[in-house]
């Protein structure tokens, strides 16, 4: 029987039925589809506002990174005693002494950043060189052991003329431990004779990258996957460690469910891209319409308008998250939103507040690292104006000074000749293996010379005694660890007196292997003000001080004091106590070098 005979036989009460559920459903599912529709493409215009804003602070932040990481290059390269270690090396004089001079500054360098992980200089032959690594403490076990590579990198950075980077490469360590690095190498030019002296090669960690982490939720669909690629489509850096070092696969433009942003980073040949799944984002929206279809169902026509109300109310979030990004953009930050239920789109929500408190942290932390840094390049500045002004070849003083003494013994000027012998061993004491470690017995005796000079110096007007004890001479400390407060001792306090000054030194063990040094002098004594400064930890000024503090926090970290007791009448009481022991030795042995 024909359909139409059929329906004409139907009651026009099913007719009605009919016919209002083709006039309800249809509706329902069209506006339904039209919600859905308008809420797929809102939500993925939020992904796309949301992923470039993100990307741009990850690329700000990187590059403000480089920049940090090629100004400290610049340092080390400009750096006189660097400079003048290369060229010794070059030119095979001294090659021991060149190499500590190296491991000294690479060291001091090195700890400026914490990414740093280790500091190569390679001549431009690619015979010489010398490697700094933190994570290694062998020497000829390094990746610029092999000379092969060396002359590689030599001929790869005349031919670019700049900055050359280095893939991620995998370092073995001891113990099975493995260490992610990416190499900066750029060449060491001579202005003077307009010609490459060799290349400078930093090692830089994986811990270089964490301003890329933007605090993202575990359990947010909304997070991104971030790589850092090369030209070649190497993988520099990943949040899936297992891809770095590999090649990036293409990228699929047709793939409608997947989101990528690239952004070239300033200063490099990276590039910066984000991956974002829009099927993880979608897949929520899909309930969503399924309820929608089922209430357009039940409550027909009279209800569109409350499911679109609906729609509407379940989009707050997202408009407030949009009026909140322009904001962000804006330069207003560490916001927080309230969202005012927990949908579909609460997450982002959540992502958004995280997003922003981390970037307000990250802020505060670039702008602290660039203080610290600028007063780092000064002191720096600082110390080679000082070292520049007190530059002197020690082998022509060492003859000068054994030639004066010759000739004051000709002339029975005993005294005179007894002082310049004691002036050429404190040089010769003082300028090898500063931050060495002896016995408090050769201390003593270089103490005493020290002392009796400063005692010709000032007209014999101070006397001094120095007591140790015969069991603490084969202790072992750093050298000139006292000095800076002896001379304090004779400059500030016995300066003034005109005779009857004195200075004392003693030292006495402790309980628990430590050694306490106490030096005490009769003259003028310090004001309660300055007093209280310089018993402070953070006390900043006064360069003698500053450098024992600074050496016992080096050296001994918290297990080492100074304290200073002082009126202005009375003179002034020094105290200094330092371990002493087997692990104390092997732990200075590791920061001094």
């Amino acid at each position: 029987m024909p359909i139409q005979k059929k329906f004409h036989k139907i009651s026009w009460t099913r007719r009605m039925i009919i016919a209002l559920i083709v006039a309800t459903v249809m509706p329902a599912v069209i506006i339904s589809s039209i919600i859905f529709n308008v809420a797929a493409k809102n939500l993925e215009k939020q992904a796309y506002e949301l992923t470039d804003y993100k990307i741009t602070q990850r690329v700000r932040f990187l590059e403000l990174d480089l920049r940090q990481v090629f100004d400290l290059i610049y340092q080390t390269v400009v750096d006189p005693a660097v400079a003048g270690a290369m060229d010794s090396l070059n030119r095979g004089r001294e090659p021991v002494e060149s190499k500590t001079t190296l491991r000294s500054k690479f060291i001091s360098y090195g700890q400026m950043l914490e990414a740093v992980q280790s500091m190569t200089y390679i001549d431009n032959q690619g015979e010489n060189y010398y490697t700094y690594e933190k994570f290694n403490s062998v020497y000829d076990n390094n990746m610029w052991s092999d000379k092969k590579r060396r002359l590689g990198l030599c001929s790869q950075t005349r031919e670019s003329e700049s900055a050359v980077f280095l893939p991620t490469i995998q370092e073995e360590l001891a113990g099975g431990r493995q260490i992610d690095l990416f190499y900066i190498a750029i060449p060491v030019q001579d202005y003077v004779a307009d010609s490459n002296v060799g290349v400078l090669v930093m090692g830089i960690g994986m811990e270089f990258f964490q301003n890329l982490d933007t605090g993202d939720d575990e359990e947010s669909q909304w997070n991104d996957m971030v790589e850092v690629i090369d030209p070649r489509g190497r993988i520099i850096y990943s949040q899936e460690k297992d891809r770095i070092g590999k090649i990036s696969e293409g990228i699929d433009k047709s793939d409608k469910n997947q989101l990528i942003k690239e952004n070239q980073i300033e200063k490099s040949n990276w590039t910066l891209r984000s991956y974002v799944n829009l099927k993880e984002i979608k897949q929520n929206l899909y309930g969503f319409r399924q309820v929608t279809i089922l209430i357009g169902i039940i409550f027909i026509v009279p209800f569109v308008a409350v499911v679109w109300a609906l729609s509407k109310y379940f989009t707050r979030n997202l408009s407030m998250l949009s009026m909140n990004l322009k904001k962000i953009g804006e330069g207003q930050v560490g916001m927080q939103l309230d969202a005012t239920i927990e949908d579909e789109f609460y997450p982002v929500i959540q992502q958004f507040n995280q997003m922003s408190k981390s970037i307000e942290r990250l802020i505060k932390r670039l702008k602290r690292e660039r203080a610290q840094t600028e007063e780092a390049v000064t002191r720096q500045k600082q110390a080679e104006l000082r070292a520049l002004e007190s530059q002197i070849n020690p082998h022509f003083l060492y003859n000068t000074l054994d030639s004066i003494n010759w000739r004051a013994i000709e002339n029975e000027e005993y005294e005179i000749s007894e002082m310049i012998s004691c002036l050429a061993d404190l040089l010769r004491y003082s300028i090898t293996d500063i931050d060495g470690m002896v016995q408090v017995r050769e201390e003593k005796q270089w103490l005493n010379k020290y002392l009796f000079l400063q005692q010709k110096r000032f007209s014999d007007k101070f006397t001094f005694i120095i007591r140790i004890p015969e069991e603490a001479e084969d202790i072992l400390i750093h050298k000139m660890l006292l000095q800076p407060i002896i001379e304090n001792c004779v400059v500030h306090g016995i300066n003034e007196m005109k005779k009857d000054g004195k200075i004392t030194v003693e030292a006495t063990m402790e309980e628990g292997n430590r050694l306490r040094f106490v030096i005490k002098d009769n003259g003028k004594g310090i004001g309660e003000t300055t007093l209280a400064r310089l018993n402070r930890k953070d006390s900043r000024g006064d360069i003698g001080t500053d450098n024992v503090r600074a050496r016992l926090e080096s050296y001994y970290g918290g297990d080492a004091f100074i304290r200073y007791y002082s009126s202005e009448t009375s003179g002034t009481v020094v105290t200094v106590e330092i371990p002493y022991g087997d692990e104390v030795y092997a732990k200075s042995s590791d920061c001094g070098g």
